[in-house]
């Protein structure tokens, strides 16, 4: 009986039920979304967050000296010139910090090369 009732009521007020609905699954969201920023150590990071204005201020900026290039205007030789040294000084920067070993992607070390030894012959 009560749940007949419930029905009658839901489908009499769609609107107000939509709406209570909507707050709900946001409230939901909401809740997980910053339970996942706790959680993860994201908040921990986060410099955004009051108190942490002296922080901001001492985080160096290492693209100090370069600015994007710009998507419209003349292409000519003059803008190729520019973007070309605009890229050398980015490859320069990150060719610095080495992280990248040409080593870990050989053929040999992802398994892609097949062993000679392992190889049975067809011939009969």
């Amino acid at each position: 009986m009560k749940m007949e009732r419930l029905k009658a009521w839901i489908l009499g007020n769609q609107m107000l039920t939509f709406i209570i609905g909507a707050v709900l699954i946001a409230i939901v969201m909401t809740g997980v979304s910053l339970w996942l920023y706790r959680s993860s150590g994201a908040a921990k990071l986060d410099l955004s967050r009051p108190g942490y204005e002296k922080a901001r201020t001492e985080v160096e900026d290492d693209n100090s000296g370069t600015k994007p290039f710009s998507p419209t205007g003349e292409l000519n030789s003059e803008a190729i010139k520019d973007f070309r040294n605009r890229y050398g000084s980015i490859r320069d920067k990150l060719d610095k910090t080495n992280n990248y070993d040409e080593s870990d992607v050989r053929d040999d070390n992802l398994g892609l090369n097949p062993n000679d030894e392992n190889t049975e012959s067809t011939d009969q």
